[in-house]
């Protein structure tokens, strides 16, 4: 199967135009197809980078990013933050301390 797929392909493959298919998904979504799939690879981006301990350069790879360059700029436009500002903001909330400052739960 071909990953790579535009919303046209799908528009066509529910025998329907995609001016047609634009229409509908904004009407029940309330955003254009094309701002729904940043929303979502802006989300993924944000996992990757809270929970995985996956490089930047490999989570702009599994988000669709042409490169590491063009990931980080589209990433800060999202979130206000460069990739490794938000993973380390994220990172410093995420610490958690025990009555000990041991980093453990007791």
């Amino acid at each position: 199967m071909n990953s790579a797929f535009t919303f046209s392909d799908i528009c066509s493959s529910l025998h329907i135009s995609s001016g047609y298919g634009h229409r509908v998904f904004k009407k029940v979504y309330g955003i254009t197809p094309l701002r729904f799939i940043d929303k979502e690879k802006y989300r993924k981006a944000q996992r990757l980078l809270e929970y995985s301990g996956n490089s930047i350069e490999e989570i702009a790879y599994m988000t669709g990013a042409a490169n590491i360059s063009i990931f980080s700029k589209q990433f800060k436009k999202w979130s206000g933050y460069s990739p490794s500002e938000y993973r380390k903001q994220v990172l410093h909330k995420r610490t958690v301390y025990s009555k000990n400052q041991t980093g453990y739960f007791e």
